[in-house]
């Protein structure tokens, strides 16, 4: 995570296929909708591939430096004199232990965010492509003679003069 500072530019990505997103659905047009589909279909993988980087970045993360530096931990366990670890050595297990917690709790929620990221651009491009499909459908079989293109949208209400 620290070369490649993944969670920022994943969720930079993230937010940019919900503004598209939203975009193309307060103004719809076949292109923007092409370009949803795309951007949804590119965020299937990226989502895809943020759950497999935080999962391994659970399993990867390396904080023995904490200890280590004000000599409290030792990895040479045969130079261990006393059994009892000094309070010193017990403070900085214990501030390990929850910053280790806090980080694979932070990594778990980008993990859930991240799956729900997947279920909701799976289901916008299903509905693009829907859209895409309906749209080339009703092109095909629209005529000049269609009813329909020349009704008026309140019938009801000039076809009843008494109202």
């Amino acid at each position: 995570m620290d070369e490649s500072k993944f969670p920022f530019w994943m969720g930079g990505l993230f937010i940019l296929f919900g503004v598209v997103s939203i975009v193309s659905e307060k103004r719809p047009s076949p292109c923007l909708v092409i370009l949803n589909v795309i951007l949804n279909l590119s965020g299937v993988a990226f989502s895809i591939a943020a759950i497999v980087l935080y999962s391994i970045n659970i399993s990867d993360i390396w904080l023995w430096w904490m200890c280590e530096n004000n000599h409290y931990y030792n990895y040479d366990y045969n130079r261990h004199t006393s059994t009892t670890p000094s309070p010193d050595k017990t403070k900085c297990l214990e501030v390990y232990a929850i910053t280790l917690m806090l980080l694979r709790s932070i990594n778990a929620v980008l993990i859930v965010l991240s799956v729900l990221e997947f279920c909701v651009v799976i289901s916008s491009a299903v509905l693009g492509i829907k859209a895409l499909c309906f749209i080339q459908k009703r092109e095909k079989n629209k005529s000049p003679e269609d009813p329909q293109l020349y009704k008026p949208l309140l019938e009801e209400v000039t076809s009843n003069p008494a109202a």
